[in-house]
């Protein structure tokens, strides 16, 4: 621990009377539920793989439940997820000739 007047010129909530978290240097979270969400389901519908046995393609999310965040913690950004979906798919399968 910083001795009085030694310590990072950041920390300086202590100086303010309102007492604000300047340059959000403590702690913040905003929720990125929402965003991510749709962010999923745009990445995942449409999604195809194929291989020489045939081709799968994402159709529908039909279950999106969870929750995102974003932390920054003295400048740093933390992310925290955590997703559970369940998504239906259209198999295609090729015939060798």
């Amino acid at each position: 621990m910083a001795k009085w007047g030694e310590g990072d010129p950041r920390w300086i909530v202590e100086e303010r009377a309102d007492a604000t978290n300047v340059n959000n240097w403590h702690w913040t979270e905003r929720d990125a539920t929402n965003w991510s969400s749709d962010k999923l389901k745009s990445l995942l519908l449409g999604l195809s793989v194929e291989d020489d046995e045939g081709a799968c393609e994402v159709t529908e999310v039909s279950k999106l439940d969870g929750e995102a965040s974003i932390n920054n913690r003295k400048g740093k950004l933390i992310f925290f997820y955590e997703w559970n979906l369940k998504h239906d798919t259209q198999q295609l399968l090729r015939l060798s000739t």
